[in-house]
């Protein structure tokens, strides 16, 4: 038939491939729930509880729409400068060391094009943003884990992860903070694994999608300038709160640097009309440790409500998201979805299943704690 002559000619590895993907519709089952609209809470996806700096806010006002038929200047210098003044702090960063993105996934896509093909090895440490595994098993790349125990409260378990690199690798992945745990890795230990890779000539991705929720004394960042094996990855969308407005940045150093002009295309990656919003959102420190203050408060009383009800995975106390699970094997996704909640279901992360859920903590917990205490 022709459809199968048409199908063929699809890349083989798509074929059987069903990838993971905690972003879900829970709308058709809470309606089966009987539950309304307005009794939802919903604590799924990763954005700042608190949304975005009302400084942020106010910069729409300033938008020249004029410019919205123009494409935008590629070189996207304003919004560099402004980085390079973000983290002068913390390190010394040039116009041409900062590349953006579409958010970070598209960041993330762009620098497996440098990395992965058939058959390439990545090393990674699970449970763990499982969008990236995704993105190297569409290229045909195997996508090897050291596993985070149940028995070891999900710590990641940096000797063992240390021991697994080798130079059969072409790629180490971390992120940190982790998705979906919200477990902070030391600075000290990325630095670690950074020497151990170098060793062997294997660059590492260190995606901080979460990690304006961290010091940025802790970003690997802090450490680019020692190791050009580095390929730092940052986010608007989570801590920042700009998720709808899809930027992301690349940090990288080094030899790598002019390969990854090579794959990054297009050019055009964001509305520069947008500049200010992304400033303003960038010179106000004060609202991203408000948000850490709020959030390491709510976060305590949920742990505080949670212990003796569900395991709670290692986790950071002022990063908005914490992974909870069940020993009676239940669908943790479903029960609190019965009770209005809406969670990132567990068994979409490699190495949880479906008693375990990932829970963003929400701007009021009151309401979220009450509901908890009944269950």
């Amino acid at each position: 038939m022709a459809i199968n002559k048409i199908t063929g000619k699809i890349r083989p590895v798509l074929h059987d491939f069903k990838p993971k993907s905690y972003t879900k519709d829970p709308w058709e089952k809470l309606i089966e729930y009987n539950i309304k609209k307005d009794d939802v809470i919903d604590c799924s996806l990763g954005i700042n509880p608190y949304g975005c700096s009302i400084l942020a806010q106010n910069a729409t006002s300033d938008i020249s729409w004029e410019g919205i038929s123009k494409y935008p200047t590629p070189s996207y210098i304003t919004i560099k400068k402004a980085l390079i003044n973000f983290w002068s702090d913390v390190a010394d960063l040039k116009e041409n060391e900062i590349y953006l993105g579409a958010g970070s996934v598209n960041i993330l896509i762009k620098l497996n094009r440098l990395f992965i093909e058939s058959g390439s090895k990545v090393l990674g440490y699970c449970p763990q943003f499982s969008e990236y595994e995704n993105l190297v098993k569409l290229h045909g790349g195997v996508y090897d884990f050291i596993s985070l125990r149940e028995e070891e409260n999900y710590k990641f378990p940096y000797k063992r992860f240390l021991e697994a690199i080798n130079d059969n690798y072409d790629v180490i992945y971390i992120d940190n903070p982790n998705n979906p745990t919200g477990q902070v890795l030391d600075i000290s230990i990325v630095e670690e694994i950074a020497k151990r890779a170098a060793d062997y000539g294997i660059p590492i991705i260190l995606d901080e999608a979460y990690g304006d929720y961290m010091d940025a004394s802790n970003s690997a960042i802090s450490i680019c300038e020692k190791y050009d094996n580095l390929l730092i990855v940052r986010s608007f969308s989570k801590g920042l709160g700009l998720a709808n407005i899809r930027l992301g940045y690349l940090i990288v150093k080094g030899c790598l640097k002019e390969y990854y002009d090579t794959v990054n295309i297009p050019p055009f990656v964001f509305p520069d009309i947008m500049n200010k919003i992304i400033i303003k959102t960038l010179n106000d420190s004060e609202f991203m440790l408000q948000c850490r203050k709020n959030i390491q408060k709510n976060k305590a009383k949920l742990i505080s409500v949670c212990k003796g009800k569900f395991t709670i995975a290692e986790t950071g106390p002022e990063v908005p998201i914490l992974t909870l699970g069940c020993k009676d094997k239940r669908n943790l996704y479903d029960y609190f979805l019965k009770n209005g909640i809406i969670t990132a279901p567990g068994d979409e992360f490699t190495n949880l299943g479906k008693n375990y859920v990932r829970l963003r903590i929400p701007s009021d917990i009151e309401d979220l704690l009450k509901r908890i205490e009944k269950i």
